[in-house]
């Protein structure tokens, strides 16, 4: 049931941020709001929990590649990058993150905390690749940056409006140019 109830807030607040009430989320899922905080005790720790569900179902699934001794290192690494469980969860929080901002604070935070650690597993993979001589040496402190102020960005929806590009389509971008680069290189 908490899966269900984590879908249908998601959907709640995809189209009305955190302005849908618990009657809403009765509603959608055709039940009382009673058997709703049966599991919770408030909205806010609906929201919170959804917000958990997301990052933790995304953190499975990466685990799960980098998990995997039958990949090689180079193919756990597209994988990571070209992991995205259900971006529809994820752009769903991301579009109301002005909303999170300014009523749920701690929430904004836990979302942000969430963005600065996303990465780490991933690194780690490239610095053990790069001391294998398996990858190009780079500065994995700058990748990090440029990975985490990209996605930062990226959940900028008023950014994604403007640019005129969805959440997924941009991540996909990204990664393409992080894990292809700009120039083609030689063979030696």
């Amino acid at each position: 049931m908490e899966k269900d109830i984590y879908l249908k807030t998601l959907k709640l607040f995809a189209s009305k941020g955190s302005r849908f009430t618990t009657e809403d989320l009765a509603r959608e899922l055709g039940t009382s709001k009673r058997t709703i905080y049966s599991y919770f005790s408030t909205k806010d720790e609906i929201i919170e929990k959804t917000i958990e569900f997301v990052f933790n179902e995304m953190i499975t699934s990466d685990a799960e590649i980098l998990g995997n001794n039958e990949l090689t290192l180079q193919e756990k690494i597209k994988l990571y990058f070209n992991n995205i469980p259900d971006a529809y969860n994820l752009g769903s929080i991301i579009i109301h993150m002005d909303d999170l901002q300014q009523y749920y604070p701690y929430l904004w935070e836990k979302v942000n905390n969430y963005v600065d650690t996303s990465w780490d597993a991933v690194i780690q993979l490239i610095e053990q690749g790069i001391k294998n001589g398996e990858l190009e040496e780079i500065d994995t402190v700058i990748l990090k940056l440029m990975l985490n102020e990209t996605l930062k960005k990226l959940l900028d929806y008023e950014f994604l409006a403007k640019s005129q590009v969805s959440f997924d389509s941009a991540l996909k971008a990204m990664n393409n140019i992080i894990l292809y680069g700009l120039i083609k290189r030689e063979d030696n």
